[in-house]
């Protein structure tokens, strides 16, 4: 079972470049003291398992993490654009203390309708 970890909304950066990860879901990822970037397994919810590096910046006291490495490609993969939103969930496993890090992540379109926001179903 997964528990929801953040849910974001696309800027044209985080589509393009990268996409940055609320500070408060930064623990999940694990970076270890002194080290910059994880690689972490993210499994969308058609099954395809995908790698994404999520790192920080190398000189600041404020980490500002992001998903770069796997990310972009995804993105472009679903064709995801701004205003669209993505879920990223953490699996169990993270939860309860496992050394590796397994996610899901789910991508919803955003859409309007006779001026009626509708999300459609996951990508």
């Amino acid at each position: 079972m997964a528990k929801k970890l953040f849910t974001k909304k696309l800027s044209k950066t985080d589509i393009d470049y990268r996409m940055s990860v609320p500070m408060k879901s930064f623990d999940a990822f694990r970076i270890r003291k002194g080290e910059h970037f994880k690689e972490i397994g993210v499994t969308d919810i058609h099954g395809e398992r995908k790698k994404f590096r999520c790192s920080t910046r190398r000189t600041d006291h404020y980490p500002k993490p992001v998903l770069s490495s796997g990310w972009t490609a995804f993105a472009k993969e679903r064709d995801l654009r701004k205003g669209d939103e993505v879920t990223i969930f953490v699996m169990d496993d993270v939860i309860n203390g496992a050394e590796d890090l397994e996610f899901q992540i789910e991508a919803r379109r955003k859409m309007e309708l006779f001026g009626k926001v509708f999300w459609t179903d996951p990508l």
